[in-house]
């Protein structure tokens, strides 16, 4: 007769309903980046951002700069930059107020997140780079495609997870078991990569900013002229978004690509960054 181990049958158990949880929605851990770099602070629009590089320059690719989603960092893209850089030249970077970049009083924009990597390219002697930019960095890789300065600094965009207006966010969404796990990661996070920063001035910003911003209509989107070399990206379970934004966006973005990513949600690039770089990875040879 079998003997009843509860050590084993617990770890059993435990075994089996993490493989009964559908991937899109875990939140895996926060990955780092290749080699755990200490980076280096830039000061941009009057504040220190923060970015790491990796992979090697090469004349004939374009660097590809890696942009994060809000109460994120940048060390949520480590495992796609893994894969990236093995044959790219790669910049991520902190957003303002984010992970280690410092911020001021001026209100958050995605108008203001667009300058900000604009000029850390610029500051790097980088004319034009391949941005790929996810969630709120959707929308800041979005208005920046629509500004006559900052979108010269763009070769082509790869939009993960953005939006076009404020109303565009899913209103359950902060009622999910991953929002609730994600928000108290993102604050533990941040008083560990800014200990001396003000998590409630971070919070109202980010805050404030995704509930009254952005406010674009299709007509804005005409300013777009990069055609083919944007491409719209979306998750098949998008939590955070409306689950029609991708398709609408893609239709204001005269000739952009339209590209949907398999049993993922809102956090692709953890639930699954091998389909994601694989899909990065198209987009830049197209």
């Amino acid at each position: 007769m079998y003997k009843f181990n509860p050590i084993i049958t617990a770890a059993c158990l435990a075994g089996l309903v993490a493989a009964a949880t559908p991937v899109w929605e875990t939140l895996p851990a926060t990955p780092t980046l290749p080699g755990n770099p200490a980076g280096s602070k830039t000061e941009i629009n009057g504040v220190q951002i923060w970015h790491a590089e990796f992979g090697t320059a090469s004349a004939d690719t374009v660097p590809v700069l890696f942009l994060h989603g809000g109460f994120g960092n940048a060390d949520y893209w480590g495992d796609v930059i893994a894969t990236i850089s093995k044959t790219r030249q790669v910049i991520a970077m902190d957003n303002r107020g984010h992970g280690r970049s410092t911020m001021d009083s001026t209100p958050f924009t995605y108008e203001l997140y667009a300058s900000d990597a604009a000029g850390l390219l610029e500051s790097l002697g980088i004319a034009k780079a391949a941005w790929v930019g996810w969630s709120d960095m959707g929308a800041g890789t979005l208005a920046a495609l629509m500004s006559s300065d900052n979108s010269t600094l763009i070769d082509r965009a790869f939009v993960y997870g953005g939006f076009h207006s404020f109303s565009s966010t899913n209103s359950s969404f902060e009622s999910t078991a991953i929002y609730t796990e994600f928000t108290t990661r993102a604050i533990a996070e941040y008083q560990t990569l800014q200990p001396d920063g003000d998590l409630t001035a971070f919070a109202t910003a980010v805050s404030t900013l995704e509930a009254t911003l952005p406010i674009w209509e299709e007509a804005d989107f005409k300013k777009v002229t990069l055609g083919s070399k944007v491409t719209i990206c979306g998750g098949q379970y998008e939590e955070a978004v409306v689950l029609y934004e991708p398709t609408l966006l893609n239709g204001w973005i005269a000739g952009s690509q339209l590209v949907m990513m398999t049993n993922v949600s809102h956090f692709a690039p953890v639930q699954d960054p091998v389909q994601f770089a694989e899909k990065v990875e198209a987009f830049l040879k197209a």
